[in-house]
C-alpha cells in the first residue's frame, strides 16, 4: 500500500509542478492548452486556434493576458504566441529524453476555466524521424496510450523526471494522439520567431506517378520500377531555370528515388536553398540536371 500511495503522491506532485508552466488558451469561442516557453512566449496547437485574432491566456480567468501571434506551422500543428505580460513559469523540457515503450507518461492541460487536468498512460510507440500527412518532418515518432480530452491539444506530455517530453496534438494523425518532440519544437519555433511561418520547398513542377515499362528498363539498364512524369513546369521556377521540360520522366531528386518513396515525401525532404541533383529520362535517354530549391510562394488572402 505504501508503494502505491507514494507513486500516487509523486504523480500528483508532478502535475502540480509542471502545471505552473501550463495555461489555458482562449481563442474566440475555442479553448486549447498552451506551454509557457519563457516569460513572454507560449506555444500551442495551431489547429486549435485556427485564424483567430483575439487570443488570451490564463491560469485563472480573472488574470488573463493578451497574446499576439508570432507564427504558425499547420503542417506540424505548432503555433508560437507572444504574451504582453508574464504568465506562468518557464517550462523545463527534456532536451534528449531517454524513452522506451512502456514508460509511464502524463498529459497535462487546463480547462476553459483554467482548472488543471491530467491523463496518464504509457508510451505505446516510438520510432525515428517521420513525416506528417502534410509532408512536414517530425524528429521522432512518439505515441502515448492515453486519452487526450477536448482542449488537451497544445498541452504537455511529461516523463518520470518531471520534464516535458513534447507537446500533445490530436491533429498530427487522425484517431491517434501524437507528441511533437522538443527537437521539432525548438527547430520550428526558431523559424517562426524569425519569419512567422516555415518556408516550404518549391520546384515549380507538376508531377504524375508513372510505372516504367519492363522493356524500357531493360533497354536503359535501370532498376527503378516507378518514376514521375513532368506534366507542368512553372515559368521562371527553379525547375524551369534548371532546364526541366514537360514530358521528362524523373527517376530521382537529391538521391531520393520516386520508385521507393511517394512524390510528396520526396519533395518534403527538400529545403529552400538546397542544391539538388535530378536524374531522369528524356526522349528515351538519361539526363541529369542541378536545381536550387526555391521557397514555395505563400498564398495571398
Amino acid at each position: 500500500m505504501g508503494t502505491w500511495s507514494q507513486l500516487s503522491k509523486e504523480i500528483s506532485e508532478t502535475v502540480q509542478k509542471v502545471g505552473e508552466s501550463i495555461v489555458t488558451i482562449q481563442a474566440g469561442a475555442g479553448t486549447a492548452t498552451g506551454i509557457v516557453v519563457d516569460e513572454n512566449t507560449i506555444l500551442t496547437s495551431a489547429h486549435a486556434i485556427a485564424e483567430e485574432t483575439k487570443i488570451r491566456a490564463f491560469q485563472t480567468p480573472d488574470e488573463p493576458v493578451n497574446l499576439t501571434m508570432l507564427g504558425t506551422d499547420y503542417g506540424c500543428d505548432l503555433a508560437l504566441l507572444s504574451a504582453n505580460g508574464k504568465i506562468g513559469a518557464p517550462a523545463r523540457f527534456a532536451e534528449n529524453p531517454q524513452l522506451a515503450v512502456g514508460d509511464l507518461v502524463i498529459a497535462i492541460a487546463r480547462t476553459r476555466r483554467g482548472n488543471l487536468v491530467a491523463s496518464s498512460g504509457i508510451l505505446s510507440g516510438l520510432m525515428g524521424e517521420w513525416h506528417t500527412y502534410r509532408g512536414k518532418k517530425i524528429e521522432a515518432f512518439i505515441r502515448p496510450d492515453l486519452t487526450l480530452y477536448r482542449g488537451f491539444s497544445g498541452g504537455a506530455l511529461v516523463g518520470a523526471d518531471q520534464r516535458i517530453i513534447g507537446m500533445n496534438s490530436a491533429a498530427l494523425r487522425r484517431g491517434s494522439p501524437l507528441v511533437l518532440p522538443y527537437a521539432t519544437i525548438q527547430r520550428v519555433s526558431s523559424v517562426l520567431r524569425e519569419k512567422g511561418y516555415v518556408p516550404g520547398p518549391y520546384l515549380g513542377l507538376g508531377l504524375q506517378p508513372l510505372e516504367i515499362p519492363q522493356s524500357l528498363k531493360q533497354k536503359l539498364n535501370i532498376s527503378e520500377k516507378a518514376a514521375a512524369l513532368v506534366v507542368h513546369v512553372a515559368t521562371s521556377s527553379p525547375a524551369d531555370e534548371a532546364g526541366v521540360m514537360i514530358g521528362d520522366v524523373l527517376l530521382s531528386i537529391a538521391d531520393h528515388h520516386f520508385g521507393e518513396e511517394q512524390t510528396s515525401s520526396i519533395l518534403s525532404r527538400l529545403a529552400p536553398g538546397q542544391k539538388a541533383g535530378i536524374m531522369g529520362l528524356r526522349g528515351g535517354q538519361r539526363f541529369t540536371a542541378d536545381v536550387v530549391i526555391g521557397e514555395r510562394p505563400r498564398a495571398r488572402g
